[in-house]
């Protein structure tokens, strides 16, 4: 009974942890400009959404929620594509050439983002293809590829083989197998692939702030944008950021049960 009650204070603190700074982000989003700081701190005072009307007034910040849904959607869409045909490679394979594929695939996640941005940064400049859309995406392919490998192996270890065996009995080749046999099969997984790979891009923010300048930044760099050296308006810095958030917590929610099936499924394999 006690390491029960214990369990469930611990689960309430976490909560707490996790619930409290959006809770305070929201509040100062909400406060007149004068309440911001005041001592001790003001927790009655009539809500204003002045601040949600200067952030979404200024045309970067605006533009930056566009650029944001565009490079995650093309990264996960790309990602996927990318990641079905390897996760049956990989998980058609033999089980030690399996482990060495699977951990090959993985090294991207591993390395610190600094290894990876260093060369990107230099191939794009030497492209012209630096601050633009579609080379962010591809920079974001080096997240959602092994993330999505890593979600989508199990559910494919999971196919009776003689599924497979049977197609190729029929004359089926490679692409045939993973399009029209594999993919309708799996398709929990791509779901489950997508929501975890838009997640990740959406709340990126080192890559888009080395290879972005101007006309590809995303929301979570233009934030940064709100503190300038003359000013720290925390009011409108605490609205763009419930505005970021509020869009992937909707999606978290709705997505809740594949985002649990593929972070399950992946680390038990």
């Amino acid at each position: 009974m006690i390491a029960r009650r214990l369990a469930t204070a611990l689960t309430w603190l976490m909560v707490g942890a996790f619930v409290f700074p959006i809770l305070w982000l929201l509040l100062t989003a909400l406060k007149p400009g004068n309440s911001t700081f005041a001592i001790p701190p003001v927790l009655v005072f009539v809500p204003t959404l002045e601040h949600f009307v200067e952030a979404l007034s200024r045309g970067e910040f605006a533009s930056s929620l566009a650029h944001s849904v565009i490079v995650s959607s093309a990264a996960t869409i790309f990602g996927i594509a990318a990641a079905v045909p390897a996760a049956y490679v990989i998980a058609t394979s033999r089980p030690r050439v399996r482990r060495v594929l699977r951990l090959v695939a993985l090294l991207p996640q591993l390395l610190p983002p600094i290894v990876l941005v260093v060369p990107l940064f230099l191939e794009f400049r030497a492209l012209a293809i630096t601050d633009t859309l579609y080379g962010l995406a591809f920079a974001y392919l080096t997240i959602t590829i092994p993330v999505s490998i890593w979600v989508l192996v199990p559910f494919v270890e999971d196919l009776p083989p003689e599924i497979q065996e049977a197609a190729v009995v029929d004359g089926a080749g490679p692409f045939t197998i993973v399009s029209r046999l594999i993919l309708p099969l799996i398709r929990p997984g791509v779901v489950a692939a997508a929501a975890i790979s838009i997640l990740y891009t959406w709340n990126e923010f080192f890559y888009a702030l080395i290879l972005t300048s101007r006309d590809a930044k995303t929301a979570t760099v233009s934030v940064v944008g709100f503190m300038t050296v003359k000013e720290m308006d925390w009011g409108r810095i605490a609205a763009a950021g419930i505005i970021v958030l509020l869009p992937v917590l909707i999606f978290a929610l709705a997505a809740q049960r594949q985002l649990t099936r593929g972070l399950v499924s992946g680390s038990v394999k």
